[in-house]
């Protein structure tokens, strides 16, 4: 099978993990590199990577650091990340979400579960980047036109603050699929105007669901997840 499917970086010291892991995507159709260690990553380099596998976990500079820079970096941002590693526990589940990756996984784990987590990862980012810049996003009657920065409501104009309006793009960007409140807050208060009051956040939203009238109940909420749009 052709390499076709796009670009992975798997990043682990374990040569044996490594190399089943790069066999076993390669046979799926993707391009496969491999790095042993987080710091070895050059965020120059990635252009063409759409997803990077992490461990690292135990190193000075740790998968989880390589996770919040290149979410942090405006040129790595759109990269899948899943983030895998021996530590189990919700702390570490939340954690490793709330940095910014798209799953965490816990050794040792199956081949095809991560083959699915792969593929899962990959069809919510390319959901994600699908619209072009320009475009309009369309959900139930709402309509987002990306270059005016303006909402319609089954035709009707829906006047949102910038903050909410940026919120809203990142739901709908998103459809389906938890957004953490530390995500949100680090990609709409990106200024560092909120400081870190997360809070911020909930507050913003219950203004958002009220403008959006009976489509603002689609907006939903779970402990430890964060947002979606469903």
């Amino acid at each position: 099978m052709s390499a076709s499917l796009g670009n992975i970086l798997v990043v682990d010291s374990d040569d044996n993990i490594a190399d089943l892991l790069k066999v076993n995507l390669s046979s799926e159709g993707y391009s496969v590199d491999r790095l042993r260690h987080a710091s070895e990553v050059d965020r120059a380099n990635l252009g063409e990577t759409r997803l990077v596998i992490v461990d690292s976990m135990r190193e000075e500079y740790s998968g989880m650091d390589l996770v919040y820079d290149l979410k942090d970096d405006p040129e790595t941002e759109h990269i899948g990340i899943i983030l895998y590693s021996p530590f189990n526990g919700e702390r570490m589940v939340i954690d490793a979400l709330d940095a910014g990756a798209d799953d965490y996984i816990v050794k040792p784990f199956s081949l095809r579960e991560m083959v699915a987590r792969v593929r899962s990862v990959l069809r919510r980012r390319q959901r994600e980047t699908k619209a072009p810049r320009g475009a309009s996003i369309e959900f139930e009657g709402l309509a987002v036109d990306l270059r005016s920065q303006t909402v319609t409501l089954d035709g009707r104009p829906v006047a949102l603050s910038r903050i909410e309006y940026s919120i809203l793009v990142l739901l709908l960007k998103s459809i389906n699929s938890y957004v953490t409140r530390v995500e949100i807050h680090r990609r709409v208060w990106n200024d560092g105007t909120a400081g870190a009051n997360e809070r911020i956040v909930d507050t913003n939203i219950s203004r958002l669901r009220k403008k959006l009238g009976n489509l603002g109940d689609r907006i939903v909420n779970r402990s430890g997840h964060g947002y979606m749009i469903s």
